[in-house]
């Protein structure tokens, strides 16, 4: 077996718990040195309100400028930092297509969307001209364990990637999505899971639409902020 990031031959041997005992045999997938090169968010100060890594654990300036916004609060958890390993990783994943990364993060990704009581899991889609190129969602791959529910849909078939935005351009974009089923979010508690959390803007247009169809609650998760 190789490390999936650096193809160094991964070391794995069984033990006498794993042959006795009747649970699933997990397998590395990537070694040491590349799991340590990514920094977790457990345990840091973060925002509360997007988990925006800082010294104290108070709503950062971003978060209470979307406070005053809007009538109501998206509360945003992330797993990873956006650091200089996860940017690479996201490269390799979502831009060049390598496929099999996925299954780095699904584990970890999937159990922590468990966690949160809520009744519908909700990815953010990517567009017709992106599925058609790069062949699939990457929020959707990052969960593929996972029962989901696509109600939302890219209002336009193609659209300028948010990567190749800068930040004035990210907060002033327009809605992107369309709701396909609104009957199907009155009164349910939401989960939408994107990739990465930049400004926020795309979870706020999602959410903005839930909430408008008469969702409960809506928050969010990423892998990465």
């Amino acid at each position: 077996m190789q490390c999936l990031l650096c193809n160094r031959q991964l070391r794995f041997e069984l033990t006498i718990r794993d042959l006795l005992l009747p649970t699933k045999i997990v397998k590395p997938l990537i070694c040491d040195d590349c799991q340590q090169s990514f920094t977790p968010l457990t345990g840091q100060t973060t925002c509360p309100g997007c988990s925006r890594p800082q010294e104290k654990s108070v709503l950062c300036l971003e978060c209470n400028k979307w406070r005053n916004a809007y009538p109501w609060q998206l509360t945003h958890h992330a797993l990873y930092r956006y650091d200089d390993a996860m940017k690479e990783f996201i490269q390799r994943y979502k831009f060049a297509g390598d496929y099999r990364l996925r299954q780095i993060f699904i584990s970890e990704f999937v159990s922590a969307i468990s966690k949160s009581q809520v009744d519908m899991v909700v990815p953010i889609p990517v567009t017709e001209q992106t599925m058609r190129t790069r062949g699939f969602n990457q929020v959707e791959g990052l969960i593929s364990d996972l029962p989901v529910n696509r109600l939302l849909k890219c209002r336009d078939k193609e659209k300028m990637a948010q990567s190749k935005k800068n930040r004035r351009e990210r907060l002033a974009s327009k809605q992107p999505f369309i709701l396909t089923n609104e009957a199907a979010v009155r009164g349910k508690r939401i989960l939408l899971v994107d990739d990465i959390y930049t400004t926020g803007r795309t979870l706020y247009h999602a959410a903005d639409l839930l909430y408008q169809a008469g969702a409960a609650t809506v928050i969010s998760i990423s892998l990465a902020r």
